[in-house]
């Protein structure tokens, strides 16, 4: 018998609508573009050196040129050739890594498990792939809606999950005023290699919260936005 294998098709993410509203970060790779590595080490170094940078920025970014390349890296070894990658931090600053691979499930799941050494099972919120000790893999796989897939850290998938799926609400900041999301704020930044929206407090020494600031980064520079009136 043949093995299952999956399509490589290079998907967008499409609609970042669903992107929960108390992500603190939120970062969009665009892996079709040839300089997106050297962007994503540009980003790493100005989120720590650059004048006026937020300060979850440092927090968030400093070792995202790193992670790129190790989760490039594990999509290369399942054959996945998705067109974007999206990075999210939750309010607990849990890192979640997200792509959109349309594939029939059993068939990706069967690739993922060649692949990351990891089993899938079926729970009442959805399936989810879990991974072997032994091999090192250090994520929960979680099958969204909408063909997307979370890479989450071990033993986190239920919870991340009903945090993406809208099901954990955010935090009572004392602030009731509407404010951008996250999913609004990176949907109208320009195009860049690699676009980022930082979002909740500590955004700048001594800030309370605040509506989103966004960064969009190139091989050669970071250009840090200002704050949508």
């Amino acid at each position: 018998m043949s093995k299952q294998t999956c399509p490589e098709v290079q998907d967008p993410l499409g609609d970042l609508e669903w992107i929960p509203a108390d992500a603190r970060v939120a970062a969009l790779f665009d892996l079709g573009d040839p300089g997106v590595d050297e962007a994503a080490a540009e980003l790493a170094r100005a989120s720590a050196t650059a004048p006026g940078m937020p300060v979850v920025a440092a927090l968030g970014l400093g070792f995202v040129g790193t992670q790129l390349q190790i989760l490039r890296r594990q999509l290369r070894d399942a054959a996945l050739t998705p067109r974007e990658l999206l990075l999210l931090h939750d309010p607990a600053g849990a890192v979640v890594w997200l792509v959109r691979v349309r594939c029939d499930l059993a068939a990706l799941q069967a690739v993922l498990a060649r692949a990351w050494g990891v089993t899938s099972r079926t729970t009442a919120a959805g399936p989810l792939a879990e991974p072997d000790p032994a091999r090192g893999f250090p994520h929960d796989v979680v099958f969204l809606a909408d063909d997307r897939l979370a890479l989450v850290p071990a033993g986190a998938g239920g919870k991340v999950r009903r945090w993406l799926e809208g099901q954990a609400g955010p935090p009572d900041l004392g602030d009731r005023r509407r404010r951008e999301t996250p999913g609004q704020a990176l949907a109208r930044l320009e195009p860049a290699p690699i676009r980022v929206v930082l979002a909740g407090r500590g955004l700048l020494a001594g800030d309370a919260a605040s509506a989103p600031r966004t960064l969009r980064a190139w091989p050669d520079r970071v250009a840090l936005d200002a704050a949508p009136p």
